[in-house]
């Protein structure tokens, strides 16, 4: 969601609405914005956590990426309550690129560090994530993932498949519908039969786990059907 005062000016909105928390997302803020600290006090204001999410890949080269400490300070400067990236390249990495994205990742302090599954085949199908996660677990990598289930359309995987495979690792779930027109996929709000359908997906996840509407939410009351969106997840 985007907004005329940005990402901050929804905010009051989605605390009327009901929500715990906001993502909010490194490509919509504006160019060159560095007050993430009061970006941060205004959520904590609206009683609202905090999810950053970097839209950065976390690895090339077979390392970490460059920008990796500075995506972790400013969620830092948030006060997130977590982070997330998309997973970028990988292939395999050596035990020093382990040690070095361990430490760092440590040092970080942040409760929660996620890849995501993006729309990419690099970075949004299951064999590279599951060779990833396995080997930061390996590692003693503090990550654990951000599971979107309409991203798997996108690159042609299962979603309950890789729900079975990966569903130990997820903390986090970005719940958006899809529908194709013309050929092209896009997100829409879930019907019944697709939330009766997350019911599988869910069950593999650890109980209680974070959810967020990741689809366009368009009404003359925005607000309401906000709400109503937030009640429809939380039976899940």
């Amino acid at each position: 969601m985007t907004h005329h005062h940005g990402q901050a000016g929804l905010l009051p909105w989605l605390a009327e609405a009901g929500a715990d928390g906001v993502e909010i997302r490194r490509e919509l803020l504006p160019e060159g914005f560095d007050d993430f600290a009061g970006l941060g006090r205004a959520c904590v204001e609206h009683g609202l956590g905090v999810v950053y999410s970097a839209a950065d890949a976390l690895w090339q080269n077979d390392a970490a990426s460059h920008g990796t400490v500075t995506r972790l300070a400013e969620a830092k400067a948030l006060g997130a309550i977590a982070i997330k990236f998309s997973l970028g390249h990988y292939e395999q990495g050596g035990a020093a690129a382990w040690a070095s994205l361990t430490r760092c990742l440590h040092e970080a302090a942040l409760p929660c560090v996620m890849v995501e599954n993006d729309q990419t085949q690099d970075g949004g199908t299951l064999e590279p994530l599951g060779a990833f996660l396995t080997d930061a677990e390996r590692a003693a990598c503090p990550l654990s993932m951000t599971f979107d289930i309409g991203n798997w359309c996108w690159t042609g995987e299962d979603a309950l498949q890789a729900a079975h495979r990966l569903g130990r690792h997820v903390r986090y779930v970005h719940c958006k519908g899809t529908l194709t027109r013309r050929g092209r996929l896009s997100a829409c709000v879930p019907d019944d039969a697709t939330l009766a359908d997350w019911q599988a997906l869910m069950a593999t996840f650890h109980n209680g786990v974070a959810r967020a509407i990741e689809y366009p939410l368009q009404d003359a009351d925005p607000i309401a059907l906000t709400r109503r969106q937030l009640q429809r997840l939380a039976t899940l």
